[in-house]
């Protein structure tokens, strides 16, 4: 049981390792409560210090990626290091969009938040490495716009960020140019091969995001990230996604395996 201050009300958790732990977080900056899905891993101790990662579209992450069950199989064998996971979910299409969009009217806050409420919280909260290369965010889509657009605004806080699918536009390529410290950031980046032609699920609109990606993926090549890469046969949808996962997670989480 611990007690956590939050916008100068004492709030009760409860987190119980090897389980998602839902808690509604109060943000000032978004003026609403956010979901957040919190992970702990079955053999969670305060004795050890973790890596945080930080999914947007965090419901989908656990319900659909299943990435929870992916870190503890990997653990079990080894191949990856300790981590506890955060999922920011969202609260309808609409308001996804908003605030994950890289057009979004409210995207801007939902970085801000991230940054400067949500991850002092986890902070606080638990025995995290207080280092950008110990955090990772993770997105699908819109999420993997929000997650990158997190990344580049504050590099040195969060150096870690895997991609799945993003969108891209000409917002991300300023923020691109405007970034300092790019040498700080590692980018993990993967679409599919059936994402040049297909109907959104939001809208029921044909999209194109293999071509854009190709087209993010030279941008980062020119200038001074560290980029992964990969194109993967499958299309703009969690079946295809969850698949990578593993792979995700060992590449960000193999550098100090601990038996």
């Amino acid at each position: 049981m611990s007690l956590r201050l939050l916008g100068g009300a004492l709030f009760m958790y409860d987190f119980q390792p090897g389980r998602i732990n839902k808690i509604s977080f109060p943000s000032e900056l978004l003026e609403r409560n956010v979901t957040l899905s919190i992970y702990l891993p079955k053999d969670f101790s305060e004795l050890f210090k973790y890596k945080v990662v930080f999914c947007f579209d965090g419901l989908d992450f656990f319900s659909f990626g299943r990435i929870h069950r992916s870190y503890e199989n990997l653990r079990e064998a080894n191949e990856i290091e300790k981590a506890i996971f955060v999922g920011f979910h969202y609260e309808d299409v609409d308001k996804r969009r908003a605030e994950f969009h890289p057009q979004g009217a409210r995207t801007h806050l939902t970085v801000k938040a991230v940054a400067n409420e949500i991850l002092p919280f986890i902070d606080r909260t638990f025995p995290t490495y207080k280092v950008g290369n110990a955090r990772i965010l993770l997105g699908d889509s819109l999420a993997g716009s929000v997650a990158l657009m997190t990344a580049l605004s504050y590099p040195r806080i969060f150096s870690q960020v895997g991609l799945l699918s993003p969108q891209h536009d000409e917002v991300i390529q300023t923020l691109i140019d405007r970034c300092q410290f790019q040498e700080q950031l590692t980018i993990w980046h993967a679409v599919g091969l059936e994402e040049e032609d297909f109907e959104l699920p939001t809208n029921g609109k044909r999209a194109d995001f293999l071509t854009p990606n190709r087209e993010l993926k030279s941008i980062i090549e020119a200038n001074n990230f560290t980029h992964h890469y990969i194109e993967f046969e499958g299309g703009h949808r969690w079946k295809s996604w969850k698949h990578l996962l593993d792979d995700l997670l060992k590449y960000f989480l193999s550098d100090n395996i601990s038996f």
